[in-house]
């Protein structure tokens, strides 16, 4: 009985750890908006005029480094969720062990 309390606490942790990553990688996330507005003043500070090829462009980078974030932030939630899986496996491998 007392394993089993100890592992649905550890699956709470797990869960509880899995939640605030996603949290963290969705805590730096803009609207819209706010996103077009930033990426606006980065191209005018490149010098592109607005409607001209090289603002298109400078937007274009734009929505390319931040979809790149995006899935940077994305593959590093899901290695640090595989990584707490594993480890809460070995745990629960190592308890079945001492319990047998």
């Amino acid at each position: 009985m007392y394993a089993n309390l100890l592992t649905g606490r550890r699956r709470s942790a797990v869960s509880l750890g899995v939640l605030l990553l996603l949290s963290a990688a969705l805590a730096g996330c803009q609207t819209t908006g706010e996103q077009l507005n930033q990426d606006y003043g980065t191209c005018e500070s490149f010098g592109a005029r607005y409607g001209s090829p090289e603002h298109s462009q400078c937007m274009l980078v734009q929505q390319q480094r931040r979809d790149n974030e995006t899935v940077n932030a994305l593959e590093q939630a899901r290695i640090a969720t595989e990584i707490t899986k594993s480890n809460q496996e070995m745990r629960d491998a190592r308890d079945r062990r001492r319990n047998n």
